[in-house]
């Protein structure tokens, strides 16, 4: 089976570095990106598409030309609790005990009524063991950047890994199962005239 990632298309919170809401909708000026992502798409037969339950994502999942999706909650991005809405900076400013602590534990720390990343990957893990159990065929799922980045972790063991990898908006992250081995086909793949 084949599991593909899609990270949501671009949303006004990306572009004005916000921690995003669970209402953030996309950005217009963004979505030539996802016209790009149907490119790449147009590649693989999807059997099912799954989504997060973040309008964002279901937007994406429509604008890709899927109207029929289920929605899990596994797929969220991480919960940045009482962060959510507020700009990068300013947080970064005016929370500076917060990030103190978390760079002393990266992946423990929860977010202040919010989660940790450590929590984001159990929960990315358990979805894809269970739909890599129960689904066949190519499986389409939209999501979000540390979402995604954190299902790397089902494959990869080793978490100092963490930061090699980036997840664009619309870009694609593929997996493949076979014979039980969870293969890692691509990361972060983008559409580009060279394609």
């Amino acid at each position: 089976m084949k599991i593909i990632l899609v990270r949501h298309g671009q949303t006004q919170a990306n572009i004005s570095w916000k921690y995003s809401t669970d209402d953030t909708i996309l950005a217009e000026s963004g979505l030539y990106i996802l016209d790009k992502t149907k490119k790449l798409l147009d590649d693989y037969k999807i059997d099912k598409v799954y989504t997060s339950n973040l309008i964002r994502s279901q937007q994406t999942a429509k604008r890709l030309g899927f109207d029929d999706f289920t929605i899990d909650k596994r797929l969220n991005e991480m919960n940045f609790g009482d962060f959510r809405g507020r700009g990068i900076d300013e947080v970064r400013e005016s929370e500076k005990d917060f990030f103190l602590k978390e760079e002393k534990d990266y992946f423990n720390i929860e977010y202040p009524s919010g989660e940790s990343r450590n929590d984001v990957i159990k929960r990315t893990s358990d979805f894809l063991e269970e739909k890599s159990r129960e689904e066949d065929g190519t499986i389409l799922c939209i999501s979000h950047g540390i979402a995604i980045r954190s299902t790397l972790f089902w494959i990869l063991k080793d978490l100092d890994n963490w930061g090699s990898f980036w997840i664009d908006n619309g870009s694609l992250t593929i997996y493949n199962i076979e014979d039980d081995k969870r293969l890692i086909e691509s990361v972060n793949k983008i559409w580009s005239s060279s394609t």
